[in-house]
């Protein structure tokens, strides 16, 4: 019974994914507990109502009931269903990046119709740290005068993406760069820097700056590449 229901929500539900918001977004870390909440006011009768939490991860891309009425269909969730009291709460225990990070839906849906009668939706997010950045061509980068040169600085992981800024060693301006995010903390998020270097710019650092939430306040990761510019 359990999995016929599992196929017709997962229906049901998919056909609303895309073009529905998540009208909060939450962080977590690792190992920590939530509860993700589902609140209403209106009278449900469990006979005329399906109540059901949904997850949908990008990474991979996944999408699964998680809890149906007061069945745990996972053992990582527990749902706290109160429907006479205006509760659906889900509990979510061990938070893990692998399995928690992505879209969560509380919906009530009216039996025989399907029509949504209650929805929320919470963008969760498992915090993680970005790795330690890496410049490439490398942090001594050889140039030629007036010849336009790229410094690429990568950030491997990190949830949420990390931001990356670059920087000329004595100025607090951020510089243009061309940003492509990771989207997972197994992929990288790469930054790239487009120079034009003329001779004086020999010996000239350039830094660039890693940081997403996960982090402390005021913590940042660096690296630093130093122009060696061959004049014509």
């Amino acid at each position: 019974m359990i999995a016929m229901w599992r196929y017709f929500l997962i229906g049901l539900t998919l056909s609303t994914l895309t073009s529905s918001q998540a009208d909060e977004s939450l962080d977590t870390r690792e190992n920590a507990d939530l509860t993700l909440k589902c609140r209403f006011t209106e009278h449900y009768d469990a006979n005329d109502f399906t109540f059901y939490w949904a997850r949908w991860t990008a990474n991979p891309a996944q999408f699964d009931n998680v809890a149906i009425h007061d069945v745990s269909l996972n053992s990582g969730y527990k749902p706290d269903y109160r429907p006479e009291r205006g509760i659906y709460d889900l509990q979510i225990k061990n938070a893990s990046y692998n399995r928690d990070n992505g879209r969560f839906e509380c919906r009530i849906k009216a039996k025989g119709t399907g029509a949504d009668v209650h929805q929320e939706f919470y963008n969760l997010t498992v915090l993680t740290p970005p790795h330690p950045p890496v410049i490439s061509p490398g942090n001594v980068a050889i140039a030629t005068e007036d010849v336009k040169m790229e410094l690429t600085c990568s950030s491997i992981g990190g949830s949420p993406d990390p931001t990356i800024t670059w920087y000329r060693e004595g100025t607090n301006t951020p510089l243009q760069a061309i940003v492509r995010t990771g989207g997972s903390k197994d992929q990288p998020t790469n930054a790239t820097l487009t120079l034009q270097p003329r001779r004086e710019d020999d010996g000239a650092k350039y830094k660039c700056v890693v940081r997403n939430r996960a982090m402390n306040d005021g913590q940042r990761l660096e690296a630093t590449a130093t122009l060696n510019v061959n004049c014509k």
